[in-house]
């Protein structure tokens, strides 16, 4: 893996505070849900909250970020790592269980699996990131982030 050069700090800054931004939204979501139907709600409110020019990062640098993620394996793998780092011991918390846990690990997985499903989304056919895609449209991040949890968990967004 590539030295974090200052691109990818600043990247690896904007997930954080979205990552920040979903943990503090989380916290709102009934402890009931399960991990990944809880997840999906909260990065739902977060996303909603940056297209309406109250979240954590603005609609430009959640795209900017997006772009990145795309186009390198090696911030990909940091980004992912540092959503470990962030959600593990908070979805052990809120399952009441070690962060061993295979449901923990479990939850983290598909969640991954529904964040690349949603980054993958906006690829052209000669896999590279259509920027404009977003900015035309700043909803279709929602759109792609509801396709893809719908397509890795089977449920429609809101399903409990």
């Amino acid at each position: 893996m590539a030295t974090i050069g200052t691109k990818d700090a600043i990247v690896l800054d904007v997930a954080r505070a979205m990552l920040v931004a979903v943990v503090e939204a989380l916290a709102d979501v009934d402890t009931q849900t399960p991990v990944v139907e809880a997840l999906m709600a909260a990065h739902s409110r977060v996303v909603a909250d940056i297209l309406a020019g109250d979240g954590p990062v603005t609609p430009g640098r959640m795209r900017a970020m997006s772009k990145a993620i795309t186009s390198s394996h090696d911030l990909q793998e940091l980004v992912a790592a540092q959503r470990v780092g962030v959600l593990t011991d908070v979805l052990a918390d809120r399952l009441g269980t070690s962060p061993t846990d295979n449901r923990v690990s479990h939850g983290l997985n598909l969640w991954s699996a529904v964040l690349a499903g949603t980054y993958m989304d906006v690829l052209d056919r000669f896999g590279r990131f259509d920027l404009d895609v977003d900015a035309e449209a700043p909803e279709s991040m929602r759109d792609r982030l509801n396709r893809a949890y719908r397509i890795i968990t089977g449920k429609p967004a809101g399903e409990q």
